[in-house]
């Protein structure tokens, strides 16, 4: 939807490798320092930007 649509900011699609038993997941955020909701503070870190979307 943020593509067709477009945004006034960027938005970053985020991937974590490790969630769901390997199989990864990805969240949209607006920033683009990972802050992984699936783990939280245990791997904060987990994760890594791979699209901009503007």
């Amino acid at each position: 939807m943020v593509k067709d649509f477009g945004t006034s900011k960027p938005v970053y699609k985020v991937f974590c490798p490790m969630y769901n038993e390997s199989k990864g997941a990805f969240w949209l955020s607006n920033s683009a320092e990972v802050k992984n909701p699936y783990y939280g503070k245990d791997m904060l870190s987990c994760g890594e930007v791979q699209e901009e979307i503007k």
